[in-house]
């Protein structure tokens, strides 16, 4: 499987690269669907307010053309069409199933790469006798965002050419996202229960999200087998009942 050729940074990065956010708003959500297995899917969609749109479509540009999303099918993501709305916003959804509790960290760093603001993220998933446990946890952190601009080895070379100052803008959009930029996390277990966990631009928060799920399959199989057990106990008994009076 070919990776993509940066990481996805939840769309920072191209987001970043496409259009000058003052002034603009992202507001990006990161929901976790946690199957009973452990499997699950991860998505993300993230909506451009109009602000946003019209700087990306400055100049003649279209927004499908600036923000590329084409490299992510090639490490199993599959993104929806922009979806743009009366009000001038748009968003786009992305999303990647996992397989087991253990796949989600990898999932959640191909989001990221090794600066995202979404960091550590595991899944911890416990079978008992009658319950199995979730337990999703993680760190939110949009205080040191930074553009990501410096890591993509192609827009280097692209402005490095135009003589641009690398360093001045890489700060420039990182304040920019700094101030644009919002997070929410949300968490939905095999329960029906959701966790929401939401980062305002600049801060940073805990991620943790638990839920304890009944296996009705594993307690019907219990109770079936208490009752036959009981059921068993009274035949013996109501047996040697019986079975005393022929004998005395």
């Amino acid at each position: 499987m070919t990776p993509p050729r940066r990481p996805l940074r939840l769309l920072v990065l191209a987001v970043a690269g496409a259009l000058l956010l003052a002034g603009c708003r992202v507001d990006t959500t990161l929901t976790i669907d946690v199957n009973q297995d452990g499997s699950g899917v991860v998505r993300v969609r993230t909506t451009l307010d109009a602000d946003a749109v019209r700087q990306a479509e400055a100049n003649g540009g279209k927004l499908e053309d600036r923000i590329r999303i084409a490299d992510l099918a090639g490490s199993g993501w599959t993104a929806s069409a922009w979806t743009r709305r009366p009000d001038g916003s748009a968003t786009l959804v992305v999303r990647k199933p996992f397989a087991s509790a253990a796949d989600l960290s990898a999932v959640i760093a191909e989001l990221n790469g090794p600066r995202g603001p979404v960091q550590d993220v595991a899944l911890q998933r416990d079978s008992g006798l009658l319950t199995t446990s979730f337990d999703v946890t993680g760190v939110a952190d949009l205080s040191q965002l930074t553009s990501g601009v410096l890591d993509d080895q192609e827009v280097v070379g692209r402005l490095t050419a135009e003589r641009v100052d690398l360093p001045a803008l890489d700060q420039r959009l990182a304040q920019q996202l700094h101030d644009a930029f919002h997070l929410r996390v949300v968490v939905r277990f095999p329960d029906g229960s959701t966790e929401t966990v939401r980062t305002p631009a600049g801060e940073r928060t805990e991620i943790d999200a638990s839920s304890s799920d009944l296996d009705a399959t594993r307690a019907g199989l219990l109770a079936t087998g208490i009752l036959l057990a009981a059921l068993a106990i009274v035949i013996l008994v109501r047996g040697r009942l019986l079975w005393r009076p022929w004998h005395r």
